[in-house]
This record gives C-alpha cells, sequence and structure tokens, in this order.
C-alpha cells in the first residue's frame, strides 16, 4: 500500500512539474533543445522522475514542446 501511496505522490509531482516547471523552461531557454536539456536536468535528480526509469524520461523530453 505504500508503494500505491508513492507512486500516486510522484505522479502527482511530475504533473506539477509538466504544468508548472517545463513551461518556465520553455519561456526562459533560447530554444526548445535548452528548454528541454533544463528540464532533464531537474528531472535527472528528482526520485519522482528517476522512478520512471532513463528510457521513459527520454521519451516523456523528447514529447515536449
Amino acid at each position: 500500500m505504500i508503494r500505491w501511496l508513492r507512486d500516486l505522490y510522484y505522479a502527482k509531482l511530475r504533473r506539477l512539474d509538466l504544468e508548472i516547471l517545463w513551461p518556465q523552461c520553455r519561456e526562459h531557454a533560447a530554444n526548445l533543445e535548452q528548454a528541454r536539456a533544463a528540464f532533464a536536468r531537474h528531472a535527472s535528480s528528482d526520485p519522482a522522475w528517476l522512478i520512471l526509469g532513463v528510457d521513459q524520461i527520454d521519451a516523456i523530453i523528447w514529447r515536449l514542446q
């Protein structure tokens, strides 16, 4: 049950990152690649993202527009 709650919490944190952090990365970066790199730097140090694994994180970041 604890794992289930953790997974729900981490999913919420990732949604917040995509709703709040990603638009900020896009706004302040010179181009889309730099915005993705900034977001990837965050995701690579955040347990809510790391639980997904590198391949899934990369797939999500490459879909960001």
